[in-house]
């Protein structure tokens, strides 16, 4: 049975690069004058013989439609934080692999004596002496955001009905650049779609496997697998279970990896659950690691390659397949893959690195002739506006054309960017605050103080939408707006909602009490619809970010 719409490529009509990685499935080339979705460099991964013997072409099939059959936000979040199967490759009527995006530049590391690599997780899982000698300085501050960036990803993909399955430190990739940590996940073919897979036979990396024979195909193993993931990150090394190290970090994230750690799938934790205390452990996390933790051999063993197919690289330290280094020979323009990758937002998007606006004020002088001089420069600023305004009024009553031309906004799409993006740091920690306030309701302390804070957060709230309102924005996509707007009016409704808790609950509070209120349940209606709004605008604002330059967010900044 075969999905409907996945598009195909003989592979005849490839034109490969460089062999780039050869592993227990198969081999990865890069792909020439292609490109994924019209702006991603293309590798080929094929299948070797006696894989595709166990190879299910329904399931693949169904994955390469999955992508384009999703929302814009959706197809576009996935496919930046994953290398997603994009277009099947033929030969005659088999079936022999697929093309992906290859691994961002930004997903790929230096190490000595000048290799190019992808940046497995497996990299940092080592003492720290190796891990400076290999990536640099890593802080817990930075890790702790990485595990926010992926139980993130993890707990999107679950509500897409996606199980990671084979999660290792070998398929997971991470970025430290910027002012969040990313990651990027890759061998995504190994992935459950909604209960099918593609390989008949699943394996687990060694070390990683779930305790007493559990099966990897469920987000309970993938909760397991994250906890022991977020335990070995703080023991500095690739075994190891006890959460002690990391709970001397952070306790309520340490408690939380021991939740995940258990042996009944039931009592683990969702990695949704982890995003609050994540998010306040990478705001209050240190810059620098315990004086133990910094001590160790000062030579580590290299992380050795695994079935991680993406990951792995030519004998010699050649190019993984993550590095942009081949380059297309002269010629047309690269090739779209066949078929519909991603669906397009409309409006223009224009390429390049952020720079600041032209417009931007220079410092004023402070005193003495300058100040005299600012002062002259305003009223005569005053005074032009207020001509422009006059004239405006005198054109529109003289009965004159309405046919004519409107003079169009002079904000260039990087500026309206900039705005919007001044506009978010401006909610910057406002979750965390109300969160600490709904944990500090529920065991019935403070209870004015957590009223406060929520009336705070409510009227903060709209006052963002009231500036939202304001700015000039119709360069950037509407649904994008639209999906920010909605999320602050409905963490606003949440807010006012549990100040309502507060206020029933007064004399005679109790755990039960708060969770049993019709307020609170209001406010879970509301943040549910808060949530599922900010994931919609951070999926589509995140690339327009990265585009001029700016810091990306996760839902939980907003």
């Amino acid at each position: 049975m075969s999905g409907p719409g996945a598009a195909r490529i003989a592979r005849s009509e490839l034109v490969l690069g460089a062999e780039l990685g050869s592993g227990g499935q198969g081999k990865v080339w890069a792909v020439e004058k292609r490109l994924v979705n019209g702006k991603w460099p293309v590798v080929y991964k094929e299948y070797k013989p006696d894989t595709q013997a166990q190879l299910r072409i329904d399931a693949l099939e169904r994955m390469v439609t999955f992508l384009p059959g999703q929302p814009l936000s959706v197809g576009q979040w996935l496919a930046e934080q994953a290398a997603w199967p994009a277009a099947l490759v033929t030969e005659g009527s088999q079936v022999r692999g697929f093309l992906m995006r290859q691994i961002p530049d930004e997903f790929c590391i230096t190490v000595p004596p000048g290799d190019r690599k992808a940046a497995g997780f497996e990299f940092l899982l080592n003492p720290l002496p190796y891990v400076n000698k290999m990536v640099g300085i890593v802080t817990p501050r930075q890790v702790f955001g990485l595990l926010l960036a992926l139980a993130d990803t993890l707990e999107r993909l679950h509500g897409l009905g996606v199980v990671a399955g084979d999660l290792s430190p070998k398929n997971l990739l991470f970025s430290l650049a910027g002012a969040r940590p990313n990651c990027f996940l890759i061998d995504c073919d190994a992935m459950g779609l909604r209960g099918d897979w593609v390989l008949l036979k699943r394996v687990q990396t060694p070390g990683w496997q779930l305790p007493d024979g559990e099966a990897p195909e469920t987000p309970e193993g993938d909760r397991y697998k994250f906890a022991l993931l977020a335990v070995r990150l703080f023991l500095h090394e690739q075994h190891g279970q006890d959460p002690a190290e990391l709970r001397r970090m952070d306790r309520a994230v340490g408690d939380l990896a021991e939740r995940g750690l258990s042996r009944t799938p039931a009592g683990r934790p969702a990695l949704g659950d982890w995003l609050d205390p994540l998010r306040r452990a990478f705001d209050s996390a240190p810059l620098t690691w315990p004086t133990a933790a910094q001590a160790g051999p000062q030579m580590a063993t290299v992380p050795t390659a695994g079935p991680g197919l993406l990951g792995s690289t030519r004998p010699g330290g050649s190019r993984p397949v993550g590095q942009r280094g081949h380059r297309n020979s002269a010629g047309p323009r690269p090739a779209t893959v066949s078929g519909p990758v991603l669906p397009q937002p409309s409006g223009p998007f224009p390429p390049g690195p952020y720079t600041p606006p032209r417009n931007t004020p220079r410092r004023a002088p402070s005193s003495g002739r300058a100040g005299t001089v600012v002062a002259w420069i305003v009223l005569g600023i005053i005074a032009l506006v207020v001509w422009q305004v006059a004239m405006h009024q005198h054109s529109g009553s003289s009965g004159g054309s309405k046919d004519q031309p409107s003079i169009e906004s002079a904000d260039t799409r990087e500026e309206q960017a900039t705005a919007l993006h001044t506009l978010l740091a401006q909610n910057a920690g406002r979750r965390s605050g109300v969160s600490d306030a709904v944990q500090s309701m529920m065991n019935c302390n403070d209870l004015q103080e957590d009223r406060q804070v929520f009336k705070d957060a409510a009227d903060a709230r709209a006052g963002l939408v009231e500036k939202l309102e304001t700015l000039s924005l119709d360069y950037l996509a509407a649904d994008m707006v639209s999906d920010l707007r909605s999320a602050w009016q409905s963490s606003g409704k949440a807010d006012r909602a549990y100040g309502r808790v507060v206020d029933e609950v007064s004399g005679k509070c109790s755990t039960r009490a708060v969770t049993g209120s019709s307020a609170w349940q209001d406010a879970a209606s509301a943040s549910a619809d808060a949530t599922a709004a900010k994931k919609e605008f951070v999926a589509v604002w995140n690339p327009v970010a990265r585009e001029f330059g700016m810091g990306t967010i996760t839902w939980t900044d907003l």
